[in-house]
């Protein structure tokens, strides 16, 4: 019903109009068929054809601003379809170029503005993903992350909403694993210096009993000597003169 009440309205706007009628004009009945035909085009996402339409609507009627104003939409309809077409083929310089070259023509469309930034973002995507790609560390997988939500602000999909709670899950059993790692390395390292001080302490002890031994043993043999009676050795100054006696 809303569809038939618009396009009667359009009709009724085209008809009743009180612009002047050009020689040849197509009589009421064609004039009603090209505006159904110009709303069925748009419904059915067929810009290009209808703005083929619309521009015919337009030369008929050069007064009626509606006309136009559908026309630029589905001008910027087409130059976004062109511009998808690119972008699924991963073409997304070319994509943006689309875009540029529509805004030269409407450069107030909003639609054309938004796609532009979407498309600028997305020249940035496959530097930001091969960032998480070579992200080894919970912390880096951080940072790569931010970047993404951040630099595709304006690109959230489904997909990327999904892909970055995946990353999200890894990076915390990364940051889990670093942290079980971190607290086994400090117990080895308190171990090892654990070990190493009772090492060095057995050292010592060792080294302790050895000088003790060593003192025994000479406390010993001062003992042995003083009970044997023991001389002291002579000289051969000492011991000439005994000699030269003999001798005589």
């Amino acid at each position: 019903m809303k569809k038939l009440l618009l396009l009667s309205a359009a009709a009724s706007l085209l008809i009743i109009g009180g612009c002047k009628r050009k020689k040849h004009a197509p009589p009421p009945v064609e004039r009603v068929s090209m505006v159904v035909r110009f709303f069925n085009s748009m419904e059915k996402g067929e810009s290009g054809t209808a703005v083929r339409q619309g521009e015919k609507l337009l030369a008929l009627n050069p007064g009626r601003t509606h006309i136009q104003t559908l026309i630029s939409i589905q001008e910027s309809n087409e130059a976004i379809r062109n511009a998808q077409r690119h972008l699924d083929r991963r073409r997304i310089n070319t994509a943006l170029q689309k875009i540029n070259d529509a805004l030269k023509t409407y450069p107030d469309n909003d639609v054309l503005r938004r796609s532009r930034i979407k498309l600028t973002e997305l020249t940035n995507a496959e530097k930001y993903f091969r960032e998480m790609d070579r992200a080894k560390t919970a912390s880096a997988m951080n940072e790569a992350r931010e970047t993404i939500e951040s630099g595709l602000s304006n690109n959230h999909t489904p997909k990327l909403r999904e892909y970055l709670l995946a990353c999200e899950d890894i990076e915390k059993g990364l940051a889990l694993k670093e942290q079980q790692n971190t607290q086994a390395s400090l117990e080895a390292a308190s171990a090892a210096a654990e070990k190493a001080k009772a090492e060095d302490a057995a050292r010592e002890a060792e080294n302790i009993r050895f000088m003790e031994d060593m003192a025994k043993m000479t406390d010993a043999g001062e003992k042995m000597r003083q009970e044997a009676g023991e001389v002291p050795f002579e000289t051969e100054q000492s011991s000439a003169p005994e000699t030269q006696k003999n001798d005589q």
